[in-house]
């Protein structure tokens, strides 16, 4: 059954114009001593998805510079920047520069969301992410991705949560990020705290992207109580309070950074490109904070643990203990 493949690989690598695959892993080979075992295949699988993601970067990116980008191509597609890589001869654009993004989580459960350097959270393996800035009607911003400083801290106090604070001479805003659990469900929590010297906007984004490059979002639905997202009509953003502005854009429409000051509003969209932001929006008085809690269901899918979801405190309760007078060793222990 693989020689016809072969053949077949064969053929329609060299009518697209493509070296033929199988010659060129064959080769490859030679270069080795002789083994039991070939090239391993996962990391031939590994990179084609690596650079399959790139190829759409390449695509979306470069011409949408205008865009609120993650944190690394703010920085990676920046000429005046040290992290700044030529792209002239690049078929694919992935992430080389700012490939430190954070975990957080809870103990027997497969999610996984992350948090990037400037507190882009992703809630899913592999998908959309949530971003949050400060602007004004002046056109005053603080966009985290774009900002030269951060400060970033892991909380053990009780659980794990990652810490982002970013801010400016008018503007202060933080996000923690941590996994809770309610009524034996796990939630991804994101807590905004947010401040501004003159009256503002605190807006809550929905971005078609994450640490890796693009991640599509086709369809966006507002609840009629105006607290809640629905996402692909499967995933769930809930908000502690009504979003007071709702702004949603498709691809062709632009990035919805470039409506926020729009008089009519939008509840639902399509993008069959994938690309659809959104903003939530909430009234910031001058010299005064507000706090905004958003929770994202992780048992989406209903997949059943082998091992019930337990708390970080419930399971480090029976654990081994350091308790040495040196913090920063007791910190690393932590």
């Amino acid at each position: 059954m693989w020689l016809p493949w072969k053949y077949i690989i064969r053929i329609a690598a060299r009518t697209h114009g493509f070296l033929d695959p199988i010659s060129l892993l064959a080769q490859l080979s030679k270069f080795s001593q002789p083994s039991e075992v070939a090239e391993p295949i996962e990391l031939l699988r590994a990179g084609v998805i690596f650079h399959a993601r790139g190829l759409i970067n390449s695509r979306v990116v470069q011409h949408n510079l205008d865009w609120i980008w993650p944190y690394w191509i703010e920085k990676q597609f920046d000429p005046t920047n040290e992290s700044f890589i030529p792209r002239a001869f690049s078929l694919t654009h992935v992430n080389l520069t700012h490939r430190n993004w954070t975990a957080v989580g809870i103990p027997n459960n497969r999610s996984l969301p992350i948090v990037d350097p400037r507190g882009l959270l992703t809630p899913f393996w592999d998908k959309w992410s949530i971003d949050t800035w400060i602007v004004t009607e002046k056109d005053s911003t603080l966009i985290p991705s774009r900002t030269n400083k951060a400060r970033q801290n892991l909380e053990l106090n009780n659980g794990l949560a990652i810490r982002t604070e970013t801010k400016n001479k008018t503007f202060n805003l933080v996000t923690k990020a941590e996994v809770t659990i309610k009524l034996a469900k796990p939630f991804c929590n994101l807590l905004i705290e947010a401040k501004a010297n003159e009256h503002a906007w605190l807006v809550v984004s929905l971005r078609p992207y994450n640490p890796e490059g693009i991640s599509f979002i086709h369809n966006l639905q507002l609840s009629n109580d105006y607290r809640k997202w629905i996402v692909d009509k499967k995933s769930e953003i809930l908000f502690d309070q009504p979003i007071e502005r709702c702004h949603i854009s498709t691809y062709h429409d632009g990035d919805v950074y470039i409506h926020l000051h729009d008089r009519s509003e939008n509840t639902k969209a399509h993008c069959d490109v994938g690309m659809v932001t959104a903003a939530a929006l909430y009234k910031l008085d001058a010299n005064t904070s507000r706090n905004i809690h958003i929770k994202i269901p992780l048992d989406i899918d209903n997949e059943q643990n082998h091992m019930p979801v337990t708390s970080w405190a419930d399971s480090l309760h029976t654990k081994c203990k350091l308790n040495i007078p040196d913090k920063n060793i007791q910190q690393l222990y932590e």
